[in-house]
């Protein structure tokens, strides 16, 4: 099975694993060849996200997930609690979730900006081990040793990729081979339309796939970069002097790098600008650093 699975053998499944029908589901996210999200509900369980995904080791990840996002829950995090997840079949795994309230945030200004920095600090210190969830070790890995062939998307995936992946080349030799400890929480996917609110405080954070242990300044930096594509740049130098108290300055010039890179490869969805203009707003990025007093010349 090569396209998402058909709704009603995820609802069957799902009838006999929570004991009761899983009705009303409606898609949240276009059909994809590797995942698809629906919104559903049950009488007992309430309003629930159903995601499907295919590969990408997604058991494994989600067991991991299940088991310690209540750790950032019992520090008050808003986080979706898993409320079942399994396989449908032998490429196939399903997680059901409970559907947190509110809506995407579209900006980060007050008093957004300071509510998720007090979250964001919520995930310093996780004081476990990182085993396999280590993902701030992968970040060096994508950097310094051409892991997943990042770089090499990123340079495709407009005419100016290239040369702005020379240019981050060239920024990070002062801290060719830097490895950040995976000391925090992190979601690794933190961006402003997976931070909900109610139009006065934010109600959730969702969309913890590739939830980990690494610097929760990355996290900083993707909402950073958000906020430069909206042209918000007051709001951009903020959180990127927050990632560099936090990852200090040759951690943040790793961290910059990494998420321009990974941003450009990922061939993100959702933005109206065409990607040489994103580009250019993470070249911006760079530039800003380097005339700040960051000393990341």
């Amino acid at each position: 099975m090569t396209s998402p699975p058909a709704w009603p053998a995820i609802a069957a499944l799902l009838a006999g694993e929570l004991g009761e029908p899983v009705r009303d589901a409606r898609p949240l996210t276009p059909p994809r060849g590797v995942r698809q999200t629906w919104a559903a509900r049950a009488a007992a369980a309430g309003e629930l996200v159903v995601k499907a995904r295919r590969g990408d080791r997604a058991d494994a990840k989600t067991a991991w997930t299940a088991a310690h996002l209540p750790r950032l829950q019992a520090r008050g995090y808003p986080v979706p609690t898993i409320v079942w997840h399994g396989l449908l079949d032998s490429q196939w795994h399903v997680t059901v979730q409970n559907r947190l309230p509110g809506r995407p945030l579209t900006s980060l200004r007050p008093p957004y900006l300071d509510a998720v920095l007090r979250l964001i600090e919520l995930q310093a210190d996780a004081g476990i081990p990182a085993g396999d969830r280590d993902f701030i070790g992968y970040v060096a890995n994508v950097l310094f040793d051409d892991w997943d062939e990042v770089w090499v998307d990123a340079a495709r995936s407009a005419s100016a990729g290239a040369e702005l992946c020379d240019r981050l080349r060239a920024w990070l030799q002062p801290v060719w081979g830097l490895r950040l400890p995976p000391a925090d929480y992190a979601s690794n996917d933190l961006n402003l339309s997976n931070v909900l609110t109610d139009g006065a405080r934010i109600t959730g954070v969702v969309d913890w796939d590739e939830f980990g242990l690494g610097s929760r300044a990355l996290d900083v930096v993707a909402l950073a970069f958000d906020c430069a594509l909206l042209r918000d740049w007051p709001t951009a130098d903020v959180l990127l002097r927050q990632a560099g108290a936090i990852a200090g300055h040759d951690g943040l010039r790793c961290l910059v790098s990494y998420r321009a890179i990974a941003y450009l490869a990922s061939g993100q969805e959702g933005y109206d600008a065409d990607a040489n203009a994103i580009v250019a707003t993470f070249s911006a990025v760079v530039d800003r650093l380097r005339a700040s007093d960051h000393g990341l010349a």
